[in-house]
């Protein structure tokens, strides 16, 4: 079984398009447990209301298929969400 690792991810303003939050160089927020409601209300600070957030199981197989990245303004474009390349 391949391993798995939780990592903060969001669907900005709920467009239906859900990405996993990272910066450009693909740091992103991960545990190796769920992340609760308050790590994620930290990580995401006053526009966690607008992120629609969720902590998501991805292998690493998984993560590979995100390599679109998209900054946030709200996030001075240094933190974005990362889609999958056909979102």
């Amino acid at each position: 079984m391949a391993k798995t690792r939780w990592f903060l991810t969001a669907d900005f303003c709920k467009q239906g398009r859900r990405g996993v939050f990272c910066n450009a160089d693909g740091q992103a927020c991960v545990s190796d447990a769920q992340h609760t409601e308050d790590e994620m209300d930290e990580a995401f600070g006053p526009f966690v209301v607008l992120m629609n957030a969720q902590s998501v199981e991805l292998a690493e197989a998984e993560l590979a298929e995100y390599t679109r990245w998209e900054p946030l303004a709200e996030y001075s474009n240094v933190w974005g969400l990362a889609y999958k390349a056909d979102q």
